[in-house]
């Protein structure tokens, strides 16, 4: 009599798990055929501690052109000296960014500062809405009591062209 009962458990867990088991394949490959993808992907940054890309007003457009806003929490004034754009896609393209292309070159605590007439081609031109990846590196100036030193602030972007 205990052994029916225990059977038809054991039936129940195997039928209702083979399904459960079955749904769930399904489900992750129609994910990574990318049929649950809405087309909404947000710009995103790593790595950056002190001078830090302003998300909303940063991208790359579809001629691979920089369009990017760096904020200043550095804590004292810097003056932006240079920086690097490298592709991490399979072109690996790259440009080089000058002081005369970041707006204003000396940025204030908290303050942002914009490039201006940065060069196309930094990366691979793509459609609008496909995703980038980017490497970005910074070179700044920080004076304080006279001293000046020089640092560098690296980290990726990734997100959408515009």
């Amino acid at each position: 009599m205990f052994g029916r009962k225990g059977q038809g458990a054991m039936e129940y867990l195997m039928t209702y798990g083979w399904a459960i088991l079955v749904v769930m394949i399904v489900g992750i490959v129609m994910w990574q055929l990318g049929i649950f993808n809405m087309g909404g992907t947000t710009v995103t940054a790593t790595g950056f501690a002190k001078i830090k890309p302003q998300l909303a007003a940063t991208g790359f457009s579809r001629i691979g052109q920089p369009i990017m806003v760096f904020t200043n929490g550095v804590g004292t004034t810097v003056t932006m000296r240079s920086g690097k754009i490298i592709d991490d896609g399979a072109t690996g393209s790259s440009c080089t960014l000058t002081s005369a292309m970041f707006v204003p070159r000396g940025v204030p605590a908290g303050a942002n500062s914009r490039l201006s007439g940065a060069p196309t081609n930094c990366i691979r031109n793509g459609n609008a809405g496909e995703v980038y990846n980017a490497r970005v590196s910074l070179t700044y100036v920080v004076a304080i009591g006279g001293v000046s030193t020089t640092h560098t602030e690296s980290g990726s972007i990734r997100g959408p062209y515009e």
